[in-house]
């Protein structure tokens, strides 16, 4: 992801404390754009197969299935940052499940920018890719865009 080509908060603070000035911004390398192409793609799986985790109704069921785990692991709740967190068992455990109810995957909200994201289940449904697929130069309007928020700066072609 774009966002773990700048430097994380460690960095910026023993820098900081190094030079007294801020670090210089991450970089985004040019072997990282050969290595990626941009196209579009559609999900083949009906709605309901894929599971809303914003959905409250959703994350409560899911909540009262699984209220052992999550007591286990310290969530009296299951709330969306939960999902969203680095506490892999719970959320492996819960994918888990769903993928043995025959679902394709989950949809969400980014913990980075609040957009929707789709995870699809291996061997649940199919992405049907439209249109060409193309490679990432170091001036494509898309990369820029996504790298402004970031204050990367793109290794040139």
């Amino acid at each position: 992801m774009l966002q773990d080509l700048r430097p994380d908060t460690r960095a910026r603070a023993d820098y900081r404390s190094l030079f007294s000035v801020d670090p210089p911004p991450g970089i985004v390398p040019k072997h990282w754009r050969d290595d990626r192409r941009i196209g579009r793609a559609r999900i083949a799986a009906p709605d309901h197969v894929i599971v809303d985790l914003e959905d409250l109704s959703v994350r409560r069921e899911l909540e009262e299935k699984h209220a052992a785990l999550l007591a286990a692991h310290g969530t009296r709740h299951l709330d969306i940052s939960q999902l969203r967190s680095d506490q892999r068992i719970v959320t492996q455990t819960i994918a888990l499940e769903l993928w043995t109810e025959g679902k394709a995957g989950i949809a969400y909200s980014s913990n980075i920018d609040g957009q929707p994201c789709v995870a699809i289940f291996e061997d649940r449904t199919t992405i049907a890719r439209y249109g060409p697929h193309r490679s990432i130069s170091a001036d494509d309007g898309d990369l820029l865009a996504a790298t402004a928020p970031w204050n990367l700066v793109i290794e040139p072609d």
